[in-house]
């Protein structure tokens, strides 16, 4: 097969490299971004509709291939690979790319690599590492090369061909199959952002459907089916189809196999929206100045979009009524945030809290023309008169700002203390930061 798309260089980036070209570097970010994932997975496990998708696929059986964690059932793989992924998106605690388009890469990777090495049986820790490097190299790379915001929910859409670069690196594809398991994988590019305007939990399911949906194309490739090939700049391909007028193809293969995009991803310090950290950042700070002292009033100065998400689309953004609707609730998140000190897991379930929504509905918002997104001005002001205020811009958890190995592990035992079953959080720690030098890629199921 000949074909000068895109496609079949990141298949031949995917199929030749091995753990030794990762830079040390490289190395750390992903057993970072291995330990976040997990992490956030582990707190997922019995949140809303994680339930219902194991009550389905146990009715429906099958070989028992791979693990889905913390609760324990084997399934066929592209079904375990389903509800890991759902469980590391539930919280909307997991990974980002900043300046990709919201886009989060390790839910649908780790969960398409867990079940690849389950099924494959004999995966090192090392293994482990190179896949979910890959796929978070991949799906990177297509985020960046997509660059106009046209609703899709990412994390699903283009993460479906990082699972399956990953899945593709653990079972070792050859190049033609790599390119065929992207080919197949493009069959499953879906996902919208609807599900989050309306509060729907298909927002932590389309996660799963990518983990899935590459798992399984790679599968597939391995068997001999084929896919299209060129996938991303042909009559029909991705970004013609996805992304008319807003792509740049050349960021799909820049610095290939020396720049590893993963390496670029930013870690939450709080479950929800990563737009919403900032102003966050900008509360916790506020209460701070604060020092007790009460609000008689308090402002919310932001972009023009975040503005709208925030203050123009109903009173669920104070008052929400479940928790994806929380989870992107600016007036509420920033309550709460003053109200509690901190917005963890059990700050943002807590939506029907009094002293938080009432303190969300005497919050006002306003239109700065001059601010980019991602950034805020928070202004308090006391019964006596004195004004209180606090500007961000680069949220917490990015890489100039980043969270350290310690945030990360109490962000982990925090994720465990929330799991559906007790976990021994110390010894997952532990074994995910040294993955490297596991015999077993299995220690992070067992």
């Amino acid at each position: 097969m000949i074909s000068s798309d895109p496609a079949r260089a990141l298949a031949a980036h995917v199929a030749e490299s091995t753990f030794a070209v990762l830079p040390e570097a490289t190395v750390h970010a992903t057993k970072r971004d291995i330990l976040d994932t997990y992490g956030a997975l582990l707190g997922g496990s019995g949140e809303p509709g994680i339930a219902e998708l194991r009550r389905l696929a146990a009715r429906w059986g099958g070989a028992r291939e791979a693990p889905v964690l913390v609760h324990g059932d084997w399934l066929p793989a592209p079904a375990a690979a389903q509800i890991n992924g759902a469980q590391a998106h539930a919280l909307d605690f997991d990974d980002v790319l900043d300046h990709g388009g919201s886009i989060h890469p390790g839910a649908s990777v780790l969960a398409s690599s867990l079940a690849a090495a389950a099924l494959r049986g004999d995966a090192t820790g090392r293994d482990l590492v190179l896949a979910v490097a890959v796929g978070l190299d991949v799906t990177c790379r297509i985020a960046l090369a997509s660059t106009l915001d046209r609703g899709w929910h990412r994390t699903s859409t283009i993460g479906v061909f990082g699972a399956a670069a990953a899945a593709a690196s653990l079972l070792r594809l050859p190049e033609d199959q790599v390119l065929h398991a992207l080919g197949i994988a493009y069959s499953h590019a879906a996902g919208n952002r609807q599900c989050i305007v309306d509060g729907a939990l298909t927002k932590r399911l389309q996660a799963g459907l990518a983990a899935s949906g590459g798992l399984f194309s790679a599968l597939l490739a391995r068997e001999g089916f084929t896919g299209a090939h060129d996938i991303f700049v042909g009559r029909f391909g991705f970004f013609e189809l996805y992304q008319p007028n807003g792509s740049d193809s050349a960021r799909l293969t820049d610095a290939l196999g020396q720049a590893w995009r993963g390496d670029e991803l930013s870690f939450k310090p709080y479950p929800c929206g990563r737009p919403l950290h900032a102003p966050i950042d900008a509360a916790l700070a506020l209460r701070e100045q604060l020092a007790g002292a009460p609000i008689a009033a308090l402002r919310i100065a932001s972009d023009a979009v975040t503005h709208r998400d925030a203050f123009e689309s109903g009173p669920a953004k104070r008052s929400p009524t479940q928790i994806v609707e929380a989870q992107f609730a600016l007036p509420f998140l920033v309550a709460a945030a003053l109200v509690h000190g901190k917005v963890g897991i059990g700050e943002v379930a807590d939506f029907r809290n009094e002293a938080v929504t009432g303190l969300a509905l005497r919050i006002e918002g306003a239109v700065d023309p001059d601010r980019t997104a991602r950034g805020a001005a928070i202004t308090a002001t006391t019964p006596d008169g004195r004004t209180f205020t606090v500007n961000t811009s680069d949220p917490s958890g990015s890489p100039r700002k980043p969270l350290s190995d310690a945030q990360l592990a109490a962000k982990f035992r925090d994720c465990a203390a929330h799991a559906a079953k007790p976990v021994a959080a110390d010894g997952l720690i532990d074994a995910i930061l040294s993955l490297d030098t596991q015999a077993e890629a299995a220690v992070l199921w067992r």
